[in-house]
Order: structure tokens, then C-alpha cells, then sequence
């Protein structure tokens, strides 16, 4: 991910991915960063390349999308992420 600089930065630095509710960030090497939304049963409903985009433009596609973010004070100092393989 390193040759998408803007992508890496929301969604590995604080302050970016891990401030919208809902929204788990799982990395899996050598794959496309993609938005997964699933509905309510859990079924996935819509695919999103995040290829290319600037950190403002995956802010607005979170808010685009229904993601609420956390209020400032319950924001995390450091980033938790789950690494999972494709199943």
C-alpha cells in the first residue's frame, strides 16, 4: 500500500478510519484496498475500489455511505486493526 500514500494514511493513521463507528479495517498483503458494506443480515451489498482516492475523498465516501464518526474525546491514540486472510 505504500504507493497509495493517501489510502495508507486514513486508513492506518488515527484520526481517520478508526473514527467512524461501524467501519473494521482488515489488511490482507497484496490486495486492492476495498470497501465492503454489508447489510443488516450481513450479506454484501456494494464493493468499493478505494484505489486513488485522497484521504478527503475516503472521508466523504464514509459519510456518503451512512458511517457516523465518534465523537472527538472516545477516539483512540493508536490504531487497532485485524489481519485476516481472504475466506
Amino acid at each position: 500500500m505504500n504507493h497509495l500514500p493517501e489510502v495508507r494514511r486514513f486508513l492506518k493513521e488515527p484520526g481517520h478510519a478508526d473514527a467512524y463507528r461501524d467501519l473494521k479495517v482488515t489488511f490482507i498483503a497484496g490486495k486492492t484496498p476495498e470497501l465492503f458494506l454489508y447489510d443488516g443480515s450481513g450479506t454484501q451489498t456494494e464493493k468499493i475500489d478505494l484505489s486513488g482516492k485522497t484521504t478527503d475523498q475516503l472521508h466523504a465516501l464514509m459519510l456518503e455511505k451512512g458511517f457516523e464518526r465518534k465523537p472527538s474525546g472516545t477516539l483512540p491514540t493508536k490504531s487497532k486493526r485485524a489481519l485476516r486472510s481472504p475466506g
